[in-house]
């Protein structure tokens, strides 16, 4: 039997620099926290299971994360001695007679793709241990990488570097994988006679390197290795993953009439010879068939738009939403937990909630389903090609039949049955020479209060 790989995430940080009483990895890219995508890709890549290293007064905050990854462990990391100190915490209770490779990732790393992952799988099959870097022109307060004749010979940290070490561009992307025996057999040789005074795992290549091992390197873009610990890096971050989104949506065929102005959610599906127009959010759950039109100023989650429909602009989907086949959604109307079915038309103005709507039905400017009585929602729902005028009030519950119509101005209480017609309007009457008669009133009103 094959020996499995594993992963540990380092999320023991408080983030103090996020200012948040939210835990660093928790905050979201694309609308999916930061631990998420990690997971995402170790699984994607081939790890077997992931233990997340942890502070305990943050566990409640991420014990979500175990009902959609079952391959999934907790532990944690007491003081914060280093990452050196955090993997030993990591391993404590772990089986390794049976683990071939030990990945360690920081839980602030989003970015990182399957890709690398798999590769450093893939690279360590020939070595000990492997560490991911990259290059840099501002290398900074990174770690840098001694190497050569492509050996990795040691890992040494900004502030201990020398000035030679510091014009190095090689730079330590803060991942490693280790073979499982080296690192049970290495961790307790880690030291903490460094600047930091803490016990640094990268001080493993060295240790394994004297001990006759061999260390390598795999270098990736500098992209991936961003680490999260600021607002300001959440938003470059979400940049980051925004224009990969946009690129791929556009590589496949999509048109984006301006891509900056455009924000997608991790899970957002696009169908083929979609154009989306600018200033548009996604939120999750959005799915968009073919040859579908999204004009500019659009917010839309949670929401299925089928083939040949036009949505906007200004126009705002939410809360489960099903938009059939060449169906019209125009500007200023908002649509929340509603399916309609192929080419209704709602073209301005409206809000529709809580409602089931059949083929070809026509909602005119300024239309609402009053679907809440301040302490349930109620259902609307409307036959095919009914009609429903200008400025109406749909109050729910309600049943509008086939071939029904609404008159203009009506405010509807009660089922309509199909091919009749509702109306509610009082009689309209007209007064002779009103106009003439007010002017003078309030002319000798003006007089008398002078």
């Amino acid at each position: 039997m094959s020996k499995k790989n594993i992963a540990i995430i380092l999320a023991a940080g408080k983030g103090s620099r996020m200012n948040s009483i939210i835990p660093k990895p928790l905050h979201k890219i694309a609308g999916k926290t930061i631990i998420e995508h990690i997971l995402h890709n170790i699984s994607d890549s081939g790890y077997d299971g992931t233990v997340i290293v942890l502070n305990k007064e943050y566990e409640n905050f991420f014990s979500f994360l175990k009902k959609n990854n079952p391959n999934l462990t907790f532990a944690f990391q007491r003081d914060q001695l280093g990452t050196g100190d955090a993997v030993k915490a990591g391993i404590k209770d772990l089986d390794l007679s049976q683990v071939e490779n030990v990945l360690v990732v920081f839980g602030d790393t989003p970015l990182l793709s399957s890709e690398t992952l798999r590769d450093l799988i893939n690279l360590n099959n020939q070595s000990d241990i492997t560490v991911l870097g990259f290059e840099t022109p501002d290398p900074g307060r990174y770690g840098r990488l001694l190497v050569t004749n492509n050996q990795l010979l040691k890992i040494v940290e900004a502030l201990d570097a020398n000035d030679e070490e510091k014009k190095i561009t090689l730079c330590n992307g803060g991942v490693m994988i280790v073979k499982a025996d080296k690192l049970k057999e290495n961790l307790s040789l880690l030291k903490n006679n460094n600047a930091k005074k803490e016990y640094i795992l990268s001080d493993l290549i060295e240790i394994i390197n004297n001990n006759g091992g061999r260390s390598l390197f795999l270098e990736c873009d500098h992209e991936e290795t961003i680490g999260i610990d600021s607002k300001k890096g959440l938003s470059k971050a979400e940049k980051i993953y925004q224009n990969k989104l946009r690129d791929s949506f556009m590589e496949s065929g999509t048109t984006i009439l301006d891509p900056e102005t455009v924000f997608f959610s991790h899970d957002t599906k696009i169908g083929k010879d979609v154009e989306i127009g600018a200033n548009i959010v996604f939120g999750e759950k959005v799915s968009i068939k073919d040859n579908v039109t999204i004009k500019s100023f659009c917010s839309i989650e949670n929401s299925i738009i089928h083939d040949g429909s036009s949505i906007g602009p200004f126009a705002r989907l939410r809360n489960n939403v099903d938009i059939g086949k060449d169906s019209k959604i125009g500007n200023f109307v908002e649509l929340k937990n509603s399916s309609l079915e192929s080419e209704v038309k709602v073209s301005h103005l409206s809000y529709i909630g809580d409602a089931e709507i059949d083929e070809a039905v026509n909602i005119g400017a300024g239309t609402i389903t009053c679907n809440y009585d301040g302490v349930k929602k109620h259902k609307t729902t409307i036959g095919k090609r009914a009609f429903i005028g200008s400025n109406s009030s749909l109050i729910a519950p309600i049943n509008i039949g086939d071939d029904a119509n609404v008159a203009a101005g009506s405010s509807i209480s009660k089922n309509v049955d199909s091919n009749s017609l509702a109306i509610t309007r009082a009689p309209i009457r007209f007064i002779s020479n009103w106009s003439k008669k007010f002017k003078k009133t309030n002319k000798e009103e003006e007089k008398c209060a002078e």
